[in-house]
């Protein structure tokens, strides 16, 4: 018998309205290991009535040493119990134990941040340019937020928006991925005993049922939305006739320029942990490697070397490099897009199909992969594949690198390997990324913005005003002189 994932409505699990289930597939073994409740408007219904309730209580909408107590209280309970959350993440999307353990260990911290800052938060002042008058600002929550995650770091990115919409006095509706929502639900069922009942609720289901359902509700006043391109217009769309604002945190494309003058094992250590940790398959993946001619068949060689030596496995074991990709789905979509690169005629260095592991011989295991001389016109380099596989092409000047790294409808990410830290600020300046490491790849920060420009998104989570991204501004204005006669002659 498989483990049921119910919702979490109101501080209690709550079974589907309709009875329905959604199987999750262990990706290592190919099979169902739990089935997920399948959310529909009914049970959305219930979970904004619960949220409503709770983001208007002036305990908590009023209150922020309460909020931030609460905030601090999480953060306490997950630095306590986070094991707990670790084997439910894996058994759904199949990330290894090592990357998984750290992301939960570190969960604490972003809700402590946010504690933190909103204790230190303050409103600026308001001075008018008319006399007689004065006017102060107030920062007020939207009241009810939708949050919309993907399924590959689902309480990562939870914690991304959970963290500062509670900070901001909201409650908030967690809608995770249909491919991997039991860590979601274990987190709100854990953090029961600290957090009020309404504030967190998970709804588990499809997007075009229970996300839809999310987005459209009256009471949701604002939207945060990660994941795919074609999910991000969707939400957009129905948040646009609902005119609500959204924050869209979407695909990405993101080139890694590497100079004549790099330090090489720092970018050969900063290309493999950006695109081959996680199966790629993280937004930020540096998937496009824009290398320099006089550099490029060394560096190459040298990619290719640390990648024989790496494991494949079960990434419940702390000795496995490889894990399987998360979900079948997106598996068969990686296949797909090798085959057509390599019709197109792209140079396969590495990898470039599935694997049997033994042991897992049904798993969704496919080997580490670099294509080389690829059109830049191609499929292969400009859509997101959202797996292990990194396009090469070489460059003479820095135009034509920023040129490469510049032609994509994304724009989420990018690296700059250089010896030169002020060449490598101007060429950064130039690169059109919402983010742009210099020698360094792949950290986050509650201090920094994440966002994307282009059809990466549009809006960003984290950074210094993430508390305030889920407030709406208030002008309050003070007569200081009485009203004249406004028909006086």
């Amino acid at each position: 018998m498989h483990p049921k994932f119910q919702h979490f409505i109101d501080g209690q699990s709550v079974s589907p309205q309709n009875g329905d289930w959604i199987d999750s597939i262990n990706p290592a073994t190919g099979a169902v290991w739990a089935q997920f409740a399948r959310g529909n408007a009914a049970d959305v219904a219930g979970a904004v009535r619960a949220a409503n309730t709770a983001c208007n209580r002036p305990d908590w909408r009023d209150d922020s040493a309460n909020r931030s107590a609460v905030l601090h209280a999480i953060a306490d309970h997950l630095d306590k119990n986070f094991e707990q959350l670790i084997e439910m993440e894996i058994n759904d999307n199949g990330k290894r134990i090592r990357e998984v353990r750290a992301q939960m260990a570190g969960l604490g911290g972003w809700y402590r941040h946010f504690a933190m800052a909103l204790a230190d938060m303050q409103v600026e002042k308001l001075s008018l340019d008319q006399p007689g008058v004065s006017a102060h600002l107030e920062l007020m929550p939207f009241g009810v937020v939708g949050a919309i995650t993907a399924w590959n770091s689902p309480l990562m990115i939870a914690a991304w928006k959970v963290a500062p919409a509670l900070a901001a006095g909201n409650a908030v509706i967690i809608k995770p991925s249909e491919m991997a929502s039991a860590s979601s639900v274990v987190f709100a069922e854990l953090l029961a005993p600290v957090v009020p009942n309404g504030l967190i609720n998970v709804i588990t289901g499809y997007g075009h049922e229970a996300g839809a359902a999310i987005v459209a509700a009256d009471a949701v006043r604002k939207v945060t939305f990660t994941g795919s391109e074609i999910g991000g217009a969707k939400v957009a769309g129905t948040a646009a006739e609902h005119v609500k604002p959204v924050t869209l945190e979407l695909g990405g494309k993101s080139p890694q320029i590497v100079f004549a003058d790099a330090n090489l094992e720092n970018a050969l250590n900063g290309v493999l942990s950006g695109i081959f940790l996680s199966n790629g398959q993280t937004c930020v993946a540096g998937s496009r490697l824009i290398i320099h001619n006089s550099i490029r068949d060394d560096f190459l060689r040298r990619l290719q070397s640390n990648l024989e030596s790496l494991r494949y496995g079960d990434p419940l074991r702390d000795d496995t490099d490889i894990g399987p990709i998360a979900n079948k789905p997106q598996f068969d979509k990686i296949l797909a897009m090798l085959d057509r690169a390599k019709q197109a005629g792209a140079d396969i260095l590495a990898g470039g199909h599935k694997v049997t592991v033994e042991g897992f011989e049904n798993g969704f295991f496919i080997a580490p992969t670099i294509l080389q001389n690829v059109a830049t016109d191609s499929e292969i380099w400009q859509e997101e594949v959202f797996g292990p596989v990194l396009c090469v092409n070489g460059f003479e000047t820095t135009a034509d690198a920023i040129n490469m790294a510049n032609d994509s409808h994304y724009g989420l990410a990018a690296g700059v390997w250089s010896s030169d830290a002020e060449f490598a600020k101007d060429v950064a300046s130039r690169v059109h990324a919402g983010t742009v490491y210099i020698n360094h790849y792949r950290s986050v920060s509650a201090c920094a913005p994440v966002g994307g420009v282009k059809r990466s998104g549009y809006g960003r989570e984290l950074g210094p005003n993430a508390i305030r991204d889920f407030m709406q501004e208030k002008a309050v204005w003070q007569g200081d002189a009485p009203m004249p006669d406004p028909y006086a002659q």
